[in-house]
């Protein structure tokens, strides 16, 4: 029986993709454990895995179950020539993560980030930054104008590829589920870290904040620029 539906779906696929010859049609596993069915093409934004796309309907946090926070923040934080400013709420223990991390980067607290921070990737961009801090290269001003968990619904809006990079990242790390928080901000960088390198410079930006949880709770895995969620 198992096997008779499987050829059916690889029928259907056949003719689905009959159009498109650029597409190919791959099966991975068998009657002995999971099959994943997916179609795909020279284009990799048009590949499409189930699996992916059920681990992160299972695995994505539900907002409505989380804490809802009472604190009252300074703000603004000043030290020195350095402010941090919030526009925005922070309605939970996530977004307050996040927060901590641009109050721990401003204050120049690099223990307390990476303690926060978790993966190979994000803890060496991480030591740069604080190498860079500590030669008097950093922000004079970041205003955070919202900060929230992004909807479920978004997340169609991240390509194929991220998606299955999340989910390679977040099992590396045994990391059960996830998060992604959205930052708007707008930074004025000082004239040192101006001459430090490639920028972007001061302005607008968007930020994307992929969190897991593992055995010791949350923790910031990877940070993705704008064009994250298209």
């Amino acid at each position: 029986m198992r096997k008779g539906l499987i050829f059916l779906i690889l029928v259907i696929c056949l003719v689905l993709t009959s159009c498109n010859e650029s597409a190919s049609i791959g099966i991975i596993g068998g009657a002995d454990g999971p099959t994943s069915i997916f179609v795909s093409g020279k284009d990799d934004n048009i590949r499409r895995s189930y699996d992916v796309d059920k681990y992160f309907e299972n695995n994505y946090v539900d907002e409505n179950k989380l804490p809802v926070l009472d604190i009252h923040i300074e703000n603004p934080y000043v030290w020195d020539d350095r402010i941090l400013i919030l526009e925005d709420s922070i309605e939970n223990n996530l977004e307050l993560m996040v927060y901590e991390y641009y109050l721990n980067t401003m204050s120049g607290e690099y223990s307390k980030v990476k303690d926060a921070v978790a993966g190979k990737s994000l803890r060496i961009a991480t030591e740069n930054e604080e190498k860079q801090f500590n030669q008097g290269a950093y922000f004079n001003k970041i205003i955070i104008d919202d900060i929230d968990i992004v909807d479920k619904d978004e997340l169609r809006g991240i390509s194929e590829y991220n998606k299955q990079k999340i989910i390679e990242m977040l099992k590396d790390l045994q990391m059960t589920e996830f998060a992604i928080v959205e930052v708007e901000k707008e930074v004025k960088m000082n004239d040192k870290l101006l001459k430090s390198g490639p920028q972007i410079g001061d302005g607008e930006l968007v930020r994307y904040y992929l969190l897991g949880k593992g055995a010791n709770g949350y923790k910031i895995v990877e940070v993705y620029w704008q064009e994250f969620l298209n």
